[in-house]
């Protein structure tokens, strides 16, 4: 999809502008939401070995540089709309459970990670280390919350 909108705005048949969002979180998300109520009862684990890097976005900071690129987006370009910094789902679940007062998650070898899921296994270790630096210089656009850390604080004395 990203290339027909940028074909077409090549070919001045509209005016378009692409943007890649990483993984949303926020109080309202209902992925967000749901992975709290497993955190709680210790249904979702940590990986040990966990090496991936996922590019989160706090659903507010969506909201911003969607507006941000409506008004100040230049035609044809393709802008990141992430956190500063991206995290290993590991991380993301070790944080939430702080956050959120539950206790520390189990931690279960990537192996059997592997086993049980595979393509979540594969997904979840990706390693997609985007980062906004066009959004913020063309767009002046800031995330709110420049990492999932900062997020969780806010989201999750909310979502909990």
């Amino acid at each position: 999809m990203e290339s027909q909108i940028l074909s077409a705005n090549q070919s001045k048949q509209i005016e378009g502008i692409v943007l890649r969002y990483g993984l949303f979180y926020g109080p309202t998300n209902p992925g967000t939401i749901k992975m709290v109520e497993m955190v709680r009862k210790r249904r979702l684990p940590m990986i040990r070995g966990d090496r991936g890097l996922l590019p989160f976005i706090h659903i507010d900071d969506v909201v911003g540089a969607t507006m941000a690129a409506l008004d100040r987006g230049i035609p044809g370009s393709v802008y990141d709309i992430v956190d500063d910094e991206a995290l290993s789902f590991s991380n993301a679940v070790r944080i939430m459970a702080e956050y959120i007062g539950a206790p520390t998650p189990r931690s279960i070898p990537a192996w059997l990670f592997r086993l049980i899921s595979p393509y979540r296994a594969r997904v979840l270790s990706t390693r997609l280390p985007l980062s906004n630096a066009k959004a913020r210089a063309e767009l002046m656009w800031r995330p709110t919350y420049p990492s999932m850390r900062e997020g969780f604080v806010r989201t999750f004395s909310r979502a909990a």
